[in-house]
């Protein structure tokens, strides 16, 4: 068990995320790492009342996951790090070597200044640049919005 996925979606927790992801997947805790959710109480609140009550859920800045991600890496709970963008991905994966050697890509919105990969992913510069540092140490980087879905790779569509 331990830390089962680490994903990026800009939405965080939605319906599609507590269906597919966190339902199909079993899981039992989410590390949600985000800044902004993590020290707003009314956004706090809102995530956590959003996910099913078998689900337990910690909202942590980034500097404050990297001790919970290693305490959940060796507990026996099926464990979702969620992140909203590749950035902080990177920067969990150079804080600990607890998490998967891969990231999953879901949904992620147009916004200015973004360009395409898939129909569903839409990255900024310095998104498209941290999926290269990631894959650069090693680590698989993929799209793919539901667990049944076809994975995309990330070398496939740079």
């Amino acid at each position: 068990m331990g830390i089962d996925l680490l994903r990026c979606d800009d939405r965080l927790i939605h319906g599609q995320c507590i269906v597919r992801v966190i339902s199909d997947g079993n899981i039992d805790h989410i590390i949600l790492v985000d800044d902004f959710t993590a020290t707003s109480p009314v956004m706090a609140n809102i995530y956590k009342m959003s996910v099913p009550p078998t689900v337990t859920i910690d909202l942590l800045t980034c500097e404050a996951a990297n001790e919970k991600i290693e305490e959940y890496a060796n507990k026996d709970a099926k464990t979702l790090v969620l992140v909203k963008d590749p950035c902080v991905a990177l920067a969990l994966q150079e804080k600990t070597d607890c998490l998967p050697k891969e990231l999953n890509i879901g949904p992620m919105s147009n916004r200015n200044d973004t360009k395409k990969f898939t129909f569903y992913a839409y990255l900024l510069e310095n998104e498209v640049q941290a999926c290269d540092a990631l894959t650069e140490k090693g680590i698989r980087v993929y799209f793919r919005q539901v667990p049944d879905e076809k994975e995309i790779e990330w070398v496939d569509v740079r």
